[in-house]
């Protein structure tokens, strides 16, 4: 009995050390050397977990602009995206063609920290999306902490980081190169990189704060093309949209005119008929004068008229009033 528990604690123990050198022992596995060729195909593997929304925006402008670090020559970039689960982007993009290029960075454009990935950090899945797709060179930008494996995406019971490490381990048994770019990272969590790539700081993989982000990607695009930094084209400077300037014009003036035309049918539309015009009625008929009364009338002495306001009647008259002296 006492030897079954000595076995079986023996037998825990080599477990235990097994599990630990795993990520170790996973990482012995050969970079592929650089290719020092162009035209190239290359992956961007792009970390939008809820840990890269503060520097994502630097991200994002410096995957635009690697992009046109390969323009000159016919090679194939693909954008992988990756938080809890990972999505290709766009493959196989010919970024020698300026309407592709522009479309594809347009897409990049569209990533976000947090997306519809999930917020975690899966870089196993990232990579297996990258296994069948015959890649030179694999670039995993990430913060250095894997924290999910899988797809469906699982933290338990696997570590993370030993899993990422298989899967490297099998993407750079296919001939592809893989180099990490670690961003602002922690203390120690570069070993984590150098797990999934290989030993060699400045080769296997790369550490720098956001700022420096972009300068670490042309250095990568120089060393995979087997040319010096210099030789490389700068950034492509932004395109003034042309297009989405014209069709805004001509939708404010489409606008304008539709107002000028109802406008100016209502200006045209009938009015409403004035109501007719009554007739003049006839005056009423003049009383029937009593003559019997006119003399007693005339023999009264007439009684001064009664005071009223000023009248203008006597600009109209012809002829200036007379007035008769008393016999």
């Amino acid at each position: 009995m006492e030897s079954e528990i000595r076995r079986s604690s023996l037998f825990s123990v080599v477990v235990a050390v097994l599990l630990l050198c795993a990520p170790a022992a996973a990482a012995q596995q050969g970079n592929p050397p650089w290719p020092s060729r162009c035209p190239l195909k290359l992956g961007l593997l792009i970390d939008q977990s809820d840990s890269m929304g503060s520097r994502f925006g630097e991200v994002r402008e410096a995957t635009r602009n690697v992009i046109d670090a390969l323009r000159d020559k016919p090679s194939e970039v693909t954008i992988i995206g990756f938080g809890t689960t990972a999505r290709t982007i766009r493959s196989g993009v010919d970024v020698s063609d300026a309407d592709r290029r522009r479309s594809l960075k347009a897409d990049v454009d569209e990533l976000s920290a947090g997306d519809v990935t999930g917020g975690a950090t899966n870089w196993d899945a990232a990579m297996a999306a990258a296994l069948p797709l015959d890649l030179d060179v694999v670039v995993l930008i990430s913060d250095g902490l894997p924290t999910a494996y899988g797809d469906p995406a699982a933290d338990a019971p696997e570590q993370p980081l030993a899993v990422a490490v298989a899967t490297a381990n099998r993407l750079k048994s296919s001939g592809t190169r893989i180099v990490a770019v670690g961003i602002d990272l922690q203390a120690g969590v570069d070993e984590n990189l150098e797990a999934i790539t290989g030993p060699t700081a400045g080769q296997d993989y790369f550490t720098s704060d956001t700022h420096g982000l972009l300068h670490m990607l042309y250095e990568i695009v120089a060393s995979s093309c087997g040319v010096p930094l210099t030789a490389l084209p700068t950034p492509e400077p932004g395109v003034f949209p042309w297009l989405e300037a014209v069709l805004g014009v001509l939708a404010v003036s489409a606008v304008i005119v539709l107002a000028a035309i109802v406008r100016h049918r209502r200006r045209k539309a009938p009015t409403a008929p004035h109501p007719p015009r009554r007739a003049p009625s006839s005056p009423a008929p003049a009383e029937a004068i009593d003559h019997g009364g006119i003399a007693d009338r005339l023999r009264e002495k007439p009684s001064p008229p009664a005071h009223r306001s000023m009248s203008l009647d006597f600009l109209h008259d012809s002829k200036p009033p007379t007035t008769k002296e008393n016999p």
